[in-house]
């Protein structure tokens, strides 16, 4: 699942466009982001006629308790964790 400061008509798009298969919610009130005290309150924090401030790029895994195992941020807005990364970390977690 993916939380995103994008509209869902932006989200529906975007899905299309570049062949998400993802499930992918709309936190445009930051309302989620918050929760995991995630907002960006640094110089990309917000756009123009976007919502107020963007979250911090980060890739969580979280049990059904809601407790968080493991964590990646980046520390740069426009990347993202890297997949194989990403893929370690569920194989040591689930394993």
């Amino acid at each position: 699942m993916t939380v995103s400061t994008d509209t869902p008509a932006e989200i529906k798009a975007g899905r299309s466009k570049h062949g998400l298969l993802a499930t992918m919610l709309s936190d445009r009130k930051l309302e989620v982001t918050d929760l995991f005290g995630l907002r960006n309150t640094g110089r990309h924090s917000g756009l123009p006629g976007g919502a107020k401030a963007l979250p911090v790029p980060t890739s969580l895994l979280i049990d059904k308790e809601g407790n968080v195992l493991w964590m990646d941020q980046s520390e740069n807005y426009q990347r993202r964790s890297d997949p194989d990364y990403v893929l370690s970390a569920l194989q040591t977690h689930l394993g």
